[in-house]
């Protein structure tokens, strides 16, 4: 879907079948795009993007991140952001409990709102600016398709 939308806006758009690093490589503009999902509906899960212990953060491995949101098994929201605006979920990883999974450190929450993420992350030292940014204005990240359009040639 995210290599759908990238054609669509003109690039020339690689899908890669990797294992690990980035899922998409724009030839035009040489620019690597990871891209993560989540279900933001299920009662039992968090809605999360995952970044293990945030190496390919703080390597830079990739230029962009899609977060593609999924509720009722369809898409709802493509949350767009570069590598940079991310660097604080490699710099400051979550222990357990925050985070579920003790080598599963790294980690970009997503909630229908605000006060959903307050409730769940009620210390403030549990949350992430990026976090709060994102839950405070989503519509800075939703469909921001120029930040990797603004760096096309």
């Amino acid at each position: 879907m995210v290599a759908l939308e990238l054609t669509k806006r003109g690039y020339d758009v690689e899908v890669l079948k990797k294992k690990r690093g980035p899922d998409i490589y724009l030839r035009d503009i040489d620019s690597k795009i990871e891209v993560k999902s989540g279900n933001i509906d299920l009662a039992e899960y968090d809605c999360t993007a995952s970044f293990s212990s945030g190496t390919s953060i703080k390597h830079g491995d990739f230029d962009y991140c899609v977060f593609v949101i999924f509720e009722n098994l369809e898409p709802i929201e493509y949350l767009v952001f570069s590598c940079e605006e991310l660097k604080e979920i490699a710099e400051k990883p979550r222990a357990y409990p925050v985070t579920q999974y003790p080598n599963n450190r790294c980690i970009l929450f997503r909630y229908k709102s605000l006060e959903e993420y307050e409730k769940t992350f009620p210390r403030d030292q549990d949350r992430l600016e990026i976090e709060m940014r994102l839950h405070q204005s989503p519509e800075k990240f939703r469909n921001k398709w120029d930040k990797i359009i603004q760096n096309k040639p």
